[in-house]
């Protein structure tokens, strides 16, 4: 079986931190900017697999950057931020979850979308799948 971890990754326990996953990640302003944009044609979209996980993404990067303007905890007290990137991750779990997909599918991390520490942390998930997407394009 490959390896699924690209080799930069370091891993925040048990999924990529924040800063491991989105190393490769465009500004949250263009990034947003490509979720607006390709919002507009989601209903012609080839892959709106890789929509949700760059909307959940940058969602979760607001969410995060919020946090440290704040110098709150994340995950202390749920902000509109927070809702929104654990809305939308666990959407895109939904999304992976109903494909069947899991080790050897596209969402191929080692924690397949319907382990149950995703559930707890789906912002986890997202980070992983992100990393592994992004190193790939």
């Amino acid at each position: 079986m490959p390896d699924t971890q690209p080799l930069r990754i370091e891993t925040g326990g048990r999924w990529p931190t924040p800063e491991a996953a989105y190393v490769l990640a465009p500004s949250i302003t263009s990034e947003i900017t490509w979720v607006a944009y390709t919002a507009r044609d989601f209903g012609h979209l080839t892959s709106p697999r890789e929509y949700w996980l760059r909307k959940a993404a940058v969602f979760d990067r607001i969410a995060l950057t919020e946090h440290q303007r704040t110098f709150t905890v994340a995950g202390s007290a749920d902000s509109d931020a927070d809702t929104a990137a654990d809305d939308t991750a666990r959407r895109l779990l939904a999304i992976d979850h109903a494909a069947g997909l899991g080790p050897g599918g596209y969402a191929n991390g080692p924690y397949p979308p319907d382990h149950p520490d995703n559930t707890r942390n789906p912002r986890g998930y997202i980070r992983q799948e992100y990393a592994l997407w992004a190193s790939n394009q």
